[in-house]
């Protein structure tokens, strides 16, 4: 019933949207030289007498247009706007007998006065495209009250805003977004588009990135970036932006925060602070990034959940990362100006907090030919970490084409964990071969201090350049890991316990120098030459020591656990390369790769021993129009937690071993990618096919104790090298945007997929693996003058896995997800949305239900002018799901893991936006300004 009227309602909404009545038909020629069409003009379409746009469309590459969905019987007039030309005008109204009406030849005259055009206020068209310029009337596209710029640029024809708010513009990415011609927060897009209000926008003028045509003088006009600049009803010269807000709800659940933006000419200041047990992020990664200065000062690490709770250089900022749920906390500062000497000097500092409860749940189900090896286990994981993060960022134009960046950047963590696990592995007849109880403990201290500079010049020859740059890093992460163990073996019986210390001490150090230079030899060939330089020194000390039961302290050596790696030496990279010119279509580009590694690996107990490899291959890159090829070798040493010979015992059930025997590792990476964006149509699709092949590889070896053992069912993996490692991986989609200024209707489809093969060696056993995953996905949304919108996705995956030997059975599992929104602002002032997500899948480990569905919902209140006050009542997980299911399959392996959620709850929050922007000083207007 569901899915019936779920289809219902998109075939339904289309019909009202794209029901044809009637059309109008023009070609657009110049009166002189009647040969000449007239491309991209604009055709407005107003209602009789009244101001109120209905609807526009554009002229195509052959002066043609065509306007749909007309009502029979009614008069309309039309308004025709070509760059140089005089404004032409047209009345028209179809007739029962005359639907689809066409105008012929319709000719435009020439301005012949340099005077500025007078346009009627009310006849203003939407869109003028000029010689190098596309530029949008804003008034053109009404938005709700609430609304700032990215809302507004979704209307515009053409424009495309993904979930992480980058912005493609017939399908080129947007390079800038300048507010009156000049650069807004330090030039950082998304603060104007997700905090100017829409109301105070003019215009929206679109441009070619003239400097990304200087560096790159042969790339293709589809792929130029643009640049878009907000021009304002009014100059901005002060004001503050931003929103305070607090809730709660039952079960002491709480949320609050505040970000706020200051700005005057030049300099702007931010500031955010939040707390929530709500298990989610205090403000979106967007937020972060832009207010809080991460883009601007540098993020070495991102991590994101599905679930919207992500991190950024080791600092949670709500939303547990792996599962569970989270109480965060955080706070910080942002600094930005521009000196009158054209410097860029940004700064931050942040600091996080972040408390987990993780209950998790998994279930492993080994394949061994006629047997098998079934293992359940359950952890309880308490964790705490309080993080710093400062950066900074120093951008000089020493003059106009040569650019200085500095950034130094430090990172403090203070990680502190407890955790039980407990876990029971069953053989084929599901009898009982082990169980174990594994109490931790860890307290850890994780420094990263960075600097890096980097040098940019242009040249006044049209093509040359020389970037170079500069990396310091220094990482200190020390861990002291106390576990205490007590583990049962069965068939023959015996128990194996111990109260351990574990001391993990590493420091890395790495200073890397770049280089990169291109020559255009002439008009058809161009040289570019790069080389990559690193110095290494990497230190890895492991001390493990056991309880003495005398005194309780940790003062009992273990030997055989006790080891130090240090690592040092140099690696370069060097490429060389030339660009040869085909034609205005095709660029092709060979080069080779010659690669050194010199590496010293000493140890404290065991032999030290060199690396010493070099390695040359060619590489090449093809582009022909939207579609471009790669080819690229890399070579890789293992890294130094491979090659440490003391295995990790923390859990005595999976021991890890090392390998200092390991060979780098070398790649040949493939890349083949293509994006069309078809102007006329709202159409964009684009396809992906990438992957690898490398050899010497590394793989883990697993050994698994028989049940003559005195301990049955351990298993010890060790790293080991391998040849003929292939992963590949293809995505495509096509969508397609039907946009009108009422209504505006977006269709998907698309598809993903996965090759992935390797080996599996358990107990001695190698065979070639197969996995295959991947399927198809589909999707559509609707919008209704912002009064309702409606959004459906629905995907299919299948994971299959094959073995080459018999002793491994085949895997297989089917997946169906879906995901359904609809907001309805209705009535004024009331906004209800609710989203429905449903997944499934075959795999059938345990006896836990494959169904899942998760929903929520939320009705908010707007109050006072521009909605700037509201009231959100949200309800979260009304079918109490209460946990998060992943099931996937690796080696001979698969795995069903099962993490806690926080469940059925509800949250009452009360937010205040603030807009403030000039106007009059004095007043309560005025509070939140200076």
């Amino acid at each position: 019933m569901k899915k019936t009227i779920l289809l219902f309602t998109l075939i339904f909404s289309f019909h009202l949207s794209f029901a044809q009545k009637g059309s109008v038909t023009g070609t657009l020629l110049d009166s002189l030289n009647k040969k000449t069409t007239l491309n991209f003009a604009t055709i407005s379409i107003f209602k009789g007498a009244d101001t109120v746009l209905l609807s526009y469309k554009l002229s195509d590459d052959k002066g043609v247009f065509k306007i749909n969905n007309l009502e029979i019987g009614t008069r309309y007039r039309l308004v025709i706007n070509a760059w140089m030309y005089n404004i032409h005008r047209r009345e028209v109204t179809l007739t029962a007998a005359q639907p689809n009406l066409s105008l012929g030849n319709i000719y435009l005259t020439e301005k012949t006065n340099n005077l500025n055009e007078v346009v009627i206020q009310s006849e203003r068209p939407p869109i003028v495209v000029r010689k190098d310029t596309i530029e949008f009337n804003a008034e053109s596209f009404k938005t709700l009250p609430s609304a700032v710029v990215e809302d507004l640029l979704k209307k515009l024809p053409g424009v495309s805003i993904d979930g992480d708010g980058g912005i493609m513009v017939n399908g080129k990415p947007v390079s800038k977004i300048l507010v009156d011609g000049k650069e807004f927060f330090g030039g950082d897009q998304q603060i104007a588009t997700k905090n100017l209000p829409a109301n105070i926008i003019d215009k929206v003028q679109l441009t070619d990135d003239p400097e990304a045509k200087r560096r790159d003088p042969d790339i293709v006009a589809g792929n130029v970036p643009q640049i878009i600049n907000l021009k304002l009803k009014r100059a901005i010269k002060s004001g503050a932006f931003g929103k305070l807000y607090a809730g709660g709800g039952p079960n002491k659940l709480y949320e609050a925060g505040g970000i706020m933006n200051f700005f005057r000419d030049t300099t702007q200041v931010s500031v955010l602070g939040y707390s929530n047990n709500a298990n989610k992020p205090g403000f979106s990664i967007g937020d972060v990034m832009r207010i809080g200065g991460f883009s601007r000062s540098g993020v070495n690490s991102t991590m994101i959940n599905s679930d919207g709770g992500f991190s950024l250089n080791g600092i949670s900022f709500g939303g547990a990362m792996n599962g569970g749920v989270q109480t965060s906390s955080g706070a910080g500062a942002n600094f930005n100006t521009l000196t009158k000497k054209g410097v860029k000097i940004n700064a931050k500092y942040f600091l996080g907090y972040a408390k987990t409860f993780n209950e998790q749940t998994t279930d492993v189900e080994q394949n061994l030919g006629n047997n098998f090896i079934y293992t359940n286990s359950k952890s309880l994981q308490y964790s705490r970490n309080y993080s710093h993060n400062i950066g900074a960022r120093i951008e000089a134009k020493l003059d106009s084409l040569t650019k200085l960046t500095i950034e130094p950047a430090v990172s403090i963590g203070l990680p502190r964990n407890t955790g039980d696990l407990s876990t029971s592995t069953f053989n084929t007849s599901r009898d009982l071969i082990n169980d174990g109880k594994n109490a931790s403990r860890l307290t850890g201290r994780n420094t990263d201090y960075g600097l890096s500079a980097s040098l940019w010049k242009d040249f006044k020859k049209v093509g040359r350049s020389l970037n170079i740059s500069v990396n310091i890093s220094q990482r200190k992460n020390l861990s002291d890991n106390y576990n205490v163990v007590l583990n049962n073996f069965y068939n023959p019986t015996s128990t194996n316990s111990f109260d351990q210390w574990r001391d993990n001490d590493i420091d890395n150090f790495n200073l890397n120098l770049n280089a990169n230079y291109s020559e255009p030899i002439s008009k058809a060939l161009s040289l570019n030459i790069a080389t990559s330089s690193n110095y290494l020194d990497n230190e890895n000390a492991l001390a493990t020591f056991l309880r003495n039961p005398s005194n309780q302290a940790y003062d009992i050596a273990v030997p055989n656990l006790t080891e130090t790696v240090m690592q040092s030496g140099f690696k370069t990279n060097n490429r060389v390369s030339l660009r040869w010119k085909v034609n205005k279509d095709l660029n092709i580009q060979p080069g080779f790769v010659f690669n050194t590694i010199d590496l010293e690996n000493k140890f404290t107990k065991h032999n030290g021993f060199g690396q010493h490899f070099t390695f040359f291959a060619p590489q090449l890159n093809i582009r022909y129009k939207s579609l471009n090829f790669s080819y690229s070798p890399s070579f890789r040493e293992p890294d130094v937690r491979y090659i440490q010979p003391v295995a990790n015992n923390t859990n005595p059930l999976f021991v890890q071993n090392g390998n200092p025997n390991l060979k780098p590792s070398k790649t040949h990476q493939v890349n083949l990618n293509m994006y069309k964006y078809d102007t006329q149509r709202a159409l964009s699709y684009n396809i992906y096919l990438g992957g690898s092949v490398q050899n010497d590889g590394v793989i883990m070896q697993r050994t698994i104790d028989d049940a003559q053992s005195p301990t049955p069912g351990k298993q010890t993996t060790t790293p080991v090298n391998e040849d003929g490692i292939w992963q590949f991986h293809s995505n495509g989609n096509i969508t397609k945007d039907f946009k009108g200024t009422k209504r505006q209707f977006t269709i998907s489809a698309g598809y993903w997929g996965n090759y992935n093969k390797s080996y599996v060696i358990v107990n001695g056993v190698r065979s070639e693996s197969k996995l295959i995953n991947g399927g198809p996905r589909i999707g559509g949304r609707i919008n209704l003058n912002d009064k309702l919108e409606f959004g459906e996705t629905y995907s299919f995956g299948f994971n299959k896995s094959f073995y080459e030997d018999p002793f491994y059975n085949n895997l297989n599992y089917y997946n169906h997800g879906s995901d359904t929104e609809l907001i309805l602002r209705w009535p004024k002032k009331v906004v209800w949305e609710t989203n429905y997500r449903w997944q499934y899948n075959t795999q059938s480990i345990t006896e836990v239900d494959n169904k899942m569905a998760f929903w929520n919902a939320a009705v908010t209140f707007l109050f006072l002018k521009n909605d700037r006050l509201q009231l959100k009542c949200s309800f979260n997980d009304i079918l109490n799901t209460n946990n998060r299911r992943y099931v996937y399959i690796t080696e001979n392996t698969a795995r069903d893991l099962r993490v806690n959620n926080i469940g059925r709850h509800g949250l009452f929050t009360l937010t205040y936006n603030i807009q403030n922007f000039g106007g009059k000083v004095g007043g309560k207007e005025t509070l939140f300004r200076f």
